[in-house]
C-alpha cells in the first residue's frame, strides 16, 4: 500500500530536471500535494522528511508507449505495474482501444489507476482486440473517421494522438490508404500520429517501405521502434539510413525507442546512432509478455540506452521533458515547477557490471543500473513492485 503523505520534504537528493536546467543537490518541499519549494538545504519547516541522499530525484518519469488494457488478449497489463510500481508517474497506452472501446478503457483502466494514464486512440475500430498479427486495417470499414472524432472530442483530456500499425500485415489489401486517411484525420483533429514500423509479427507479408510511410508524416508525428531489426525499419540492406529517414527527422518527425518484445536490437541501434540519428523518446512498449524480460521496466530500458553510450542526464531528458513534448503536455508534465502537482520519481543508480539484453537476446556489457525507489503522485508515495531485474 502507498503511503498517503501530501506534506513532505525530499532531502539530500541529486535533482536532475533537464527542462529547468537543474542538476545538483536540491531539496524539494511538497505541501498539499503541490511543489512548494525547490532549493539547496531547505529547512524541514514542519513537513515529514524523506531522506533521499545518494539518490536521483527527477520529474515524474513518463513511459510513452505501453499496452495497458488489462486482461485484453495476451498483452494488456495493469498500468500500475509499469507505472507507479516501476517508479513511473505517467504511462501512455499505444492504441489498445479504438473508438468502440475507448469508454470501456477509460472506465475500467484510466479511472481505476494510481498512475496517470493517457491514450493514443487506434485508427482501427478493432484496436488491440485481435492482437498485432491481424489485418486490422485491411477492410476500409474498419476506419470510421466520424466515430473517432466523436470519441476524441469527448476524451481530449486523455487522448494524445492516433496510433497506426504501418505494416503489411495490418494494412493488408488497403496498402497505404489507411495512412492517407490517418493523415487527414490527424490534421483535422490536430493530433499527431504514432506509427509502428517493422514487420515484427507477420513473416509471410511484404513489409511496407519506411520511405513510403514517412511521406505521410509531419513535424510532431512519432515513429516508434526506431531500433527494430525487422523488415520495414530505418536501415537499407547495407545498414545505411534510408535518405527519407534523414529528411523526416530534419522536418520534425520524432523517433521513439519502443523496446518491446521484438523491437530493440543493439546492433541496429549502434548502426543508427553511428549515423547520427538520435532518439527523441525512450519507452518500454511494456505489456504482460515482456515484464519478466527482456523489458522489465522503464528505468531498466533507460539503463540499456546508457550501456549504448547515453549519459544519465540524456536518458532522464528523454523520459521527462522530451516525453512531455512528444505528448503535447509540456505545460503539465516533464518538469518540477513550483505550484504544479508533485509528480516525482526517485531512482537509485548502481555502479555494477551486468549484461543488458535486447529483444533478440543479444547482449552488451553495462556498468550502471537504474533502480526505482519511489513514484510520488497525488499525495501518495509508492514503492516499486518486487521484480527480478538484471
Amino acid at each position: 500500500m502507498p503511503r498517503q503523505l501530501s506534506d513532505f520534504l525530499l532531502k539530500g537528493g541529486r535533482l536532475i530536471d533537464p527542462a529547468s536546467g537543474r542538476d545538483g543537490l536540491f531539496d524539494v518541499r511538497v505541501r498539499d500535494g503541490v511543489v512548494d519549494a525547490i532549493g539547496a538545504d531547505l529547512p524541514p519547516d514542519g513537513p515529514a522528511v524523506i531522506d533521499v541522499k545518494d539518490q536521483i530525484v527527477t520529474p515524474g518519469l513518463i513511459d510513452v508507449h505501453l499496452h495497458l488494457m488489462k486482461g485484453l488478449g495476451a498483452f494488456g497489463v495493469d498500468p500500475d505495474v509499469f507505472g507507479v510500481g516501476s517508479g513511473v508517474t505517467t504511462v501512455v497506452d499505444a492504441g489498445s482501444a479504438g473508438h468502440s472501446l475507448l469508454n470501456v478503457f477509460r472506465n475500467y483502466v484510466t479511472d481505476n489507476a494510481k498512475t496517470r494514464v493517457l491514450n493514443y486512440i487506434n485508427l482501427s475500430t478493432l484496436g488491440g482486440v485481435t492482437g498485432p498479427g491481424y489485418s486490422i486495417l485491411a477492410d476500409p470499414r474498419l476506419i470510421d473517421e466520424d466515430k473517432i472524432e466523436k470519441a476524441v472530442e469527448a476524451n481530449r483530456d486523455i487522448i494524445v494522438g492516433i496510433k497506426i500499425m504501418a505494416t503489411g500485415g495490418a494494412l493488408g489489401a488497403q496498402g497505404l490508404k489507411p495512412l492517407e486517411r490517418a493523415r487527414k484525420l490527424g490534421d483535422s483533429l490536430k493530433l499527431p500520429l504514432l506509427v509502428h514500423i517493422g514487420e515484427s509479427w507477420t513473416k509471410d507479408t511484404a513489409p511496407v517501405h519506411v520511405g513510403d510511410v514517412l511521406k505521410y508524416l509531419r513535424a510532431g508525428d512519432i515513429v516508434t521502434h526506431m531500433f527494430t531489426v525487422h523488415p520495414g525499419g530505418l536501415l537499407d540492406g547495407n545498414g545505411k539510413l534510408w535518405p527519407q529517414v534523414r529528411d523526416a527527422k530534419e522536418s520534425g518527425v520524432l523517433m521513439d525507442v519502443g523496446h518491446g518484445l521484438h523491437n530493440l536490437n543493439f546492433d541496429i541501434a549502434r548502426r543508427v546512432l553511428d549515423q547520427g540519428l538520435q532518439p527523441d523518446g525512450v519507452s518500454t512498449d511494456g505489456h504482460r509478455g515482456n515484464r519478466a524480460g527482456p523489458v522489465y521496466d522503464l528505468p531498466t530500458t533507460m539503463a540499456k540506452l546508457m550501456a549504448l553510450g547515453f549519459s544519465l542526464n540524456q536518458v532522464i531528458e528523454m523520459a521527462t521533458v522530451n516525453a512531455a513534448r512528444l505528448l503535447g503536455r509540456m505545460n503539465e508534465l516533464g518538469t518540477l515547477r513550483i505550484g504544479l502537482p508533485a509528480e516525482i520519481s526517485v531512482l537509485r543508480i548502481e555502479d555494477r557490471e551486468w549484461n543488458a539484453v535486447d529483444s533478440q537476446k543479444g547482449m552488451i556489457p553495462a556498468k550502471q543500473a537504474l533502480v526505482p525507489v519511489y513514484a510520488i503522485r497525488q499525495g501518495a508515495i509508492f514503492e516499486p513492485l518486487i521484480i527480478e531485474r538484471p
